[in-house]
């Protein structure tokens, strides 16, 4: 059951952000500012992985979070 929901959640962020891009980031991250319970500990470590595979810009991807 938990590892379903891992995935779920893993498969929705990483949709999103590659969906919407930066503004995907800095959506996700002003989530967990509202008070709703998805950690930038979980969003932040997808968004590396899309740096990493050369989709995103390692300096813009770290300005999004921090402006989300």
């Amino acid at each position: 059951m938990t590892g379903k929901l891992i995935e779920l959640l893993s498969v929705f962020i990483v949709a999103t952000i590659s969906r919407l891009g930066y503004a995907g980031v800095v959506l996700l991250m002003a989530i967990e500012s509202a008070c709703i319970p998805l950690p930038s500990e979980i969003i932040m470590p997808f968004s590396g992985y899309l740096v990493y595979t050369g989709r995103f810009n390692l300096w813009a991807v770290g300005v999004a979070g921090a402006f989300g």
